[in-house]
């Protein structure tokens, strides 16, 4: 044989995929004799070149690191074996084969390989109703992206698929999975393309057993039938099972805690598209759980006893309500409570299932003493203990034998945590305190010992680069109190450090020893970083409309970049942020593979770009109207009055990520149409958008007068933090209004339209715990404006609106929230026959009143009111009307307190209301008497009882204000044509009128 005959030899194989870890060891071995016998022509033979079939497919810094063949170097059969078992445990191969090629100068060795495939995408298409949403669907394939892929797996998904859609009535429907495979080869792109057809109705189920109820009953308990009509329903995963849990709290409600209620199976009939249930059920006896040799209320023993919630009986449920009622008992003052149960054998169908509840005497917590404590304050310990002395709000305190034992653990691990390792803590119960029965005190006696010291911390396999700020989050620095619950913290801390540096394998070993001194340490960690692993690329998939380039500005991580899957999954909620995607699913490739670089998956599945949002409310209570009939009631008139909105959205407008909304509100009280135009993330800022709005308003909320606003508008938002934002806006925009037939506002100055451009900012400072039911927190608002003739407006002035709310928990569930705003408006530069404080429209001064603001009065009846007086100097005067004019200042103040009346979902409130609208800042007062019919400058208090219903959407609000000292004015009773002739033909009577001293309102969301 002659290096030109260039004869080519097989000298090992190992099938990857038929072969695990252990397995293609054992093969190997076997390989490695058996290759040494075949490659004995080529034993050191001088490699002269080493070849992938197809090309390689590892970066080749892994490459570089895994093969034990080079080139140059003298051919061995153990090299070649080392080497085939390092390729297979990158996990990017099925199968390897090893080939030798006798070649001028030595031997060419080639492996030639079949690539394994990657899972880089998921996606369902097809019209698909839910339920189940694409979500589920594709969960239900149990595909893993990320992992590899064989061609089997698309059976065993579509399986799953096709279980799911039967489970929600889609029996007919048909699956049709398709694979796309990337031009390497490695990732493959998987969709599953479902055509649903017609879901399947339920129809009569076969009832067998003991059910003691009707069929009749128990088909009404599943809702699978709708009443009165008794058509049958769709059917549904989730409507199947709530039909049994139904059934189920049917037999709860009669005390058969017991009953057993099961889907024995599913019968389809395909000719008739309807499903047949068939129920399995043994109704078991009545439970009857009580209280024996104590008063102890049946709706206390269904709080406490689990069996209820739960609607089953077994020995642990009945353990867990032992101890919960003597918690409550103990609560309520018996110290020495003894619970135990034991269960009566079935009577007339009825199990009886007795608490023997032996109270004790009746006692109250006194006192708790705290002795020993050097290193921490009592009260830095009272605040960690659960015994409590009686007070206002526990009437007979809180102590239980339990409760006393976990407070010495609770104070004992205090004080371990801070390195007195030797610390012991007792506790002594005078059961006579001060000589009193009924009344005991609690003596914890602390023995707190030495505190160990770290002297030394050593840091091993940990660069110095990294130490310096290692050391300053680790809590067992030198000098610090020693704890090993420390060295725990510590290891999390430096694992996690490293974890989200790409280092997935490293190891920490913590371990301490006396030091030089007595009760000091030295402590000394040993890290083992392991191996770093990379970012290889990043691989994005499931972009149809969206531009690659959004996509391409959120991934931070770069080829060559460590692998860290903190910023991974923070990629993924930047991607998540643009709200144009459904989903967004991430993962690394081939995760388990020996490999150091790594490409990591996005998998986008990308929104509807059209949502379309209805909403329906109604608010109720006294509205001022404009009307053209009467002026009869300038304090508005009981209504109501329904609201109808619609908002038609283009979400990732251009592939942008822009979006376009068409809104729309119609109500008595108001009609709105906008269109905008949002830019999120403006100039790649994440917390920064710029919004362009064009909007139509007709108002007709305050009964002097209707009002007309055309504006164009640009906003740009900030976000400076998670509580600090800000908004900068600029409008431009045309107001008019169409006046009720009040004398005095026929000046034409007053009714010609107005053109307005201001610049405005508002400031925002959100620390509430939930903005919309707050329990504690903050929010304070500072919104500034300007409008001048440097804009191109027609009016000049300032507008400040100031708003500071604080939110505190007093208990568990009693809440104390106040709120107070400012505002002022500060016209300049008015024109001509106009007094600076007439000069602002009336449409932009400030109004007043109603359930959001000032419940003293109706809605927007706050502040000034038409006197008769003229408006400019020298100017007619007319007869008075009362209605109200706005003013140029405000001062609101609101305190609630807010307390549960009725279950979880009812709330009450208190509140207290007090401030007025202001015809000038100069003129503001906190005065409590009104002078006289023309005095409105004064503070409006009003006191009430209200109630929130918690929804999904908010709570719905319902408020009974008693106005204390409301407004009393001049008004006239007649018609506006009426109105006209006084003075004119006719001498008009003014008529004393006020507002009343009851208000009323119905709403949606919290006052503040």
């Amino acid at each position: 044989m002659t290096d030109l005959e260039r004869k080519r030899y097989v000298i090992g194989q190992v099938a990857g995929r038929e072969l695990r870890w252990r397995a293609a060891a054992c093969a190997l071995a076997f390989f490695a004799s058996s290759a040494a016998a075949q490659v004995s022509g080529f034993e050191g033979r001088r490699v002269v070149d080493i070849q992938f079939s197809p090309a390689q497919v590892l970066d080749p810094a892994d490459l570089n690191r895994i093969m034990k063949l080079r080139k140059g170097e003298p051919l061995h059969a153990q090299d070649v074996a080392k080497s085939i078992d390092a390729l297979f445990a990158t996990g990017r191969f099925e199968d390897i084969v090893a080939e030798a090629e006798i070649s001028l100068g030595g031997v060419i060795v080639r492996f030639v390989t079949q690539d394994t495939q990657f899972i880089a995408s998921l996606s369902v298409e097809g019209k698909v109703s839910t339920p189940p949403n694409r979500g589920q669907i594709a969960n239900a394939g149990q595909l893993v992206l990320g992992a590899p892929f064989h061609d089997e797996d698309l059976v065993h998904a579509t399986d799953g698929i096709k279980h799911l859609l039967e489970a929600n009535g889609l029996y007919e429907a048909q699956i049709t999975p398709s694979v796309e495979r990337s031009k390497d080869g490695q990732q493959v792109f998987i969709a599953f393309n479902v055509k649903e057809h017609k879901r399947s109705k339920y129809e009569m189920p076969t009832i067998r057993g003991e059910t003691k109820l009707s069929d009749s009953t128990i088909l009404r308990a599943t809702g699978w039938r709708i009443p009165l009509i008794h058509w049958w329903r769709q059917v549904t995963d989730a409507r199947t099972r709530n039909g049994v849990q139904g059934v189920l709290a049917k037999y709860a409600k009669q005390d058969r805690l017991a009953a057993q209620v099961e889907i024995e199976k599913l019968d389809y009939d395909a000719a008739r598209r309807r499903v047949h249930p068939n129920l399995q059920i043994t109704a078991g006896p009545k439970i009857k759980v009580k209280a024996v040799e104590a008063k102890v209320s049946h709706r206390v023993i269904k709080r406490y006893v689990p069996v209820f919630q739960e609607g089953a009986v077994d020995n642990d449920l009945l353990v867990e309500g032992q101890r919960n009622l003597r918690d409550y008992l103990q609560s309520q003052g018996y110290y020495d409570v003894d619970v135990n149960f034991h269960i009566q054998s079935v009577h007339n169908d009825v199990e009886t299932i007795e608490y023997v509840i032996s109270e004790g005497q009746r006692q109250k917590l006194a006192h708790i003493y705290i002795t020993g404590n050097k290193y921490f304050r009592s009260d830095d310990i009272r605040e960690r203990m659960f015994m409590q002395p009686a007070s206002f709000a526990l009437r007979h305190g809180r102590y239980s034998e339990a409760f006393r034992h976990k407070d010495e653990e609770t104070i004992a691990d205090l004080y371990r945590t801070n390195g007195f390792r030797d610390v012991k803590v007792s506790s002594v119960v005078d059961r006579s305190y001060q000589g009193k029965s009924g009344e005991i005190a609690v003596t914890v006696n602390i023995a707190e010992g030495p505190q160990w010291i770290v002297d030394k911390l050593i840091m091993d396999g940990i660069p110095q680069s990294d130490r310096d700020a290692l050391t300053a989050r680790l809590a067992s620095g030198t000098g610090q109190p020693f704890a090993e619950t420390n060295l725990a913290a510590d290891r999390n801390e430096v694992l996690t450090s490293y974890y989200t540096r790409g280092f997935p394998d490293a190891d920490f070993r913590g371990m301490w020893q006396p030091g030089s001194e007595p009760h000091h340490v030295n402590v000394t960690y040993t890290v083992t970083p392991g191996d770093e692993q990379y970012v290889r690329g990043v691989l994005t998939s499931g972009l149809h409309h969206t531009r690659q380039k959004l996509v391409d500005k959120r991934i931070t991580l770069k080829p060559g970049d460590p692998l860290s899957p903190v910023e991974q999954t923070d990629i993924q909620k930047q991607l998540y942020d643009l709200g144009i995607f459904a989903r967004v699913d991430t993962a690394i490739e081939d995760p388990d593979g020996d490999t150091t670089h790594k490409y990591i998956l996005y998998d986008i599945a990308e929104a509807n770009r059209y949502t379309m949002v209805t909403g329906f409310g109604l608010q109720l209570g006294q509205f001022g109207t404009p009307s053209t009939t009467s002026v009869s009631a300038p304090a508005g008139s009981t209504g109501v009055s329904p609201l109808a909105s619609l908002d038609i959205s283009r979400l990732d407008f251009l592939g942008l990520g822009h979006t376009v909304t068409l809104g729309g509100a119609y109500s008595t009280l108001e009609q709105r149409g906008s269109l905008s135009y949002l830019v999120p993330h403006f100039l790649d800022d994440p917390g920064r958008s710029i919004t362009y709005t064009a909007l139509y308003d007709h108002s007709l909320n305050v009964s002097t007068f209707s009002s007309k606003r055309e504006e164009g508008s640009v906003q740009l938002s900030q976000k400076f933090s998670k509580s600090v934002s800000a908004q900068f806006r600029f409008a431009y925009r045309r107001v008019s209004v169409n006046s009720v037939v009040i004398p005095v506002l026929l000046i034409p100055q007053l009714l010609q339209p107005v053109r307005i451009g201001v610049l405005s900012s508002t400031f925002t400072q959100d620390r509430r715990d939930n903005s919309a039911d707050p329990h504690r927190g903050m929010y304070n608002t500072a919104d500034i404006g300007i409008a001048g003739n440097f804009f191109g407006s027609q009016r000049s002035f300032g507008r400040v609106l100031l708003r500071n709310a604080t939110y505190y928990r007093l208990r568990k569930h009693l809440v104390l929230a106040r709120q107070t705003q400012f505002g002022v408006i500060a016209p300049f530069a008015a024109p001509a026959g106009l007094s600076a404080q007439e000069s602002v429209p009336l449409p932009e001064r400030f109004f007043g009143g109603g359930a959001d603001s000032l419940r003293a009065f109706p809605y927007n009846q706050a502040g000034p009111r038409d006197t008769g007086a003229p408006l400019v100097p020298g100017g007619p005067a007319g007869q008075a009307t009362g209605f109200p004019l706005g003013g140029n200042a405000l001062f609101f103040n609101n305190v609630e307190l807010r307390f549960p009346l009725i279950g979880q979902n009812i709330q009450g409130v208190l509140f207290h209301d007090m401030g007025n609208v202001y015809s000038s800042l100069s003129n503001i007062s906190f005065r409590f008497n009104q002078r006289n019919q023309q005095d409105f400058d004064y503070a409006v208090q009003a006191v009430g009882f209200g109630i929130r219903y918690r929804t999904p959407v908010g709570p719905i609000r319902l408020d009974l204000a008693y106005s204390i000292n409301p407004p009393a004015f001049v008004g006239f009773q007649g018609t506006p044509a009426q109105l006209l002739q006084c003075g004119v033909t006719t001498v008009c009577q003014s008529v004393p009128q006020s507002i009343s001293h009851f208000q009323f309102f119905f709403s949606i969301g919290q006052t503040f």
